[in-house]
C-alpha cells in the first residue's frame, strides 16, 4: 500500500542524505522536474517531490522512511507541548463548523510526522478517518468544539445582532478548545508551551485566548497556512473527521441524503435548519 510523508521542501536534501546511510539504498534517476529524488529499497521505490511529499511504494519501505523522519529536528523539541488549533466547515453551507486543538510533545510530533499527519486538505477521506484515530491515541491531550447547524444558526445571529462577525465566532470555538486542552494538561515548567493557530483574524484570537488562558507563559504563534506544524495539521484532520462523522449520522437521522444536496435543495428544504448553515443559503 502507497504511504505518503511530508517534511519542509528544504528538508529534503537532509532526509536524503538520512535515508542514503542504509547500503540497501539505491539512488534511481528521477523522471521529472517535480522529483527530488527517487530511491530503491527492498523491492519498491521511494520518491521525493519538491513540494516536500514523500512517497513510499509498498510497505516494505514504510519502516526505513518513519525512522528517517522521526530522527530529524523540525523545532518542536524547543517547547514542552506545542498546542495546534484548526477549523473546518466554515465556508461550507453543510453540516457544523468544527474546531479541534491537540496538544503533542516533541516526541508525538515526529511520530505522527513520520506516519502521514499532515494538512487535511491534502489527504483522501479514508486516510483521514485512520489518521485521526491514530493522533488521538499518541497525542497528549485533545478537545473538539462543534457548533451544530442549528445552534450555528442561533450564534450567528446572535453575533450579528451584536456587529460581530463569523470571525469573532470563530475566535470562540479556537479559544474555547485551546483552553479545554490547555486546562487539562497544562505542563510542568519544562520548557513552556507554544500555541499555533491559522491565523484569520489575529486581534480577535488573541483577545479571546486572553480571557480564558494567562498568555505570559505561552508563546502565541498566529500564521498563514500553520498546517506545516504538525500539531496544527493533526487538528486539522480530527476536525475534517468529526465534521465527516456527524454528515453521516445526520443523513442517517433525517433520511436524506445530505451530501448529493445542491445548494438550492437545502435552501428550499423544509428541514434545513437541522442539517445546513442556512446563513449561506441565501433567500
Amino acid at each position: 500500500m502507497t504511504r505518503v510523508v511530508k517534511v519542509d521542501p528544504d528538508r529534503l536534501k537532509e532526509l536524503l542524505e538520512i535515508l542514503t546511510r542504509d547500503p540497501a539504498v539505491r539512488v534511481l534517476a528521477t523522471t521529472s522536474q517535480y522529483e527530488e529524488f527517487r530511491l530503491g529499497y527492498s523491492g519498491t521505490q521511494i520518491v521525493g517531490y519538491t513540494s516536500g511529499k514523500i512517497v513510499v511504494g509498498r510497505d516494505s519501505a514504510v519502516g526505513i522512511v518513519e525512522e528517517a523522519v522521526k530522527s530529524m529536528d523540525f523545532g518542536e523539541s524547543d517547547f514542552a507541548l506545542i498546542i495546534g488549533s484548526d477549523e473546518t466547515g466554515k465556508g461550507e453551507f453543510l453540516g457544523p463548523l468544527v474546531v479541534a486543538a491537540v496538544a503533542l510533545n516533541a516526541e508525538q510530533s515526529r511520530t505522527l510526522r513520520a506516519v502521514g499527519v499532515m494538512d487535511s486538505k491534502d489527504l483522501p477521506m479514508h486516510r483521514i478517518e485512520e489518521l485521526a484515530d491514530i493522533i488521538l491515541e499518541t497525542s497528549t491531550g485533545s478537545a473538539t468544539v462543534l457548533i451544530a447547524p442549528e445552534r450555528f444558526n442561533e450564534q450567528f445571529e446572535e453575533f450579528h445582532s451584536e456587529g460581530k462577525n463569523l470571525n469573532d465566532l470563530l475566535a470562540w470555538a479556537h479559544a474555547k478548545a485551546i483552553s479545554e486542552v490547555y486546562t487539562e494538561v497544562k505542563p510542568a515548567d519544562l520548557g513552556g508551551t507554544r500555541v499555533v493557530v491559522d491565523e484569520f483574524a489575529r486581534v480577535k484570537t488573541e483577545l479571546r485566548l486572553s480571557r480564558v488562558l494567562d498568555l505570559d507563559g505561552i508563546e502565541l504563534i498566529q500564521k498563514h497556512q500553520a498546517e506545516d506544524v504538525i500539531a496544527v495539521a493533526a487538528a486539522s484532520i480530527v476536525a475534517r473527521s468529526k465534521r465527516e462523522e456527524w454528515i453521516d449520522r445526520a443523513t442517517h437521522r433525517l433520511g436524506i441524503e445530505l451530501r448529493s444536496l445542491s445548494r438550492e435543495q437545502a435552501r428550499i428544504h423544509s428541514d434545513n435548519h437541522l442539517f445546513a448553515k442556512t446563513s449561506y443559503l441565501g433567500k
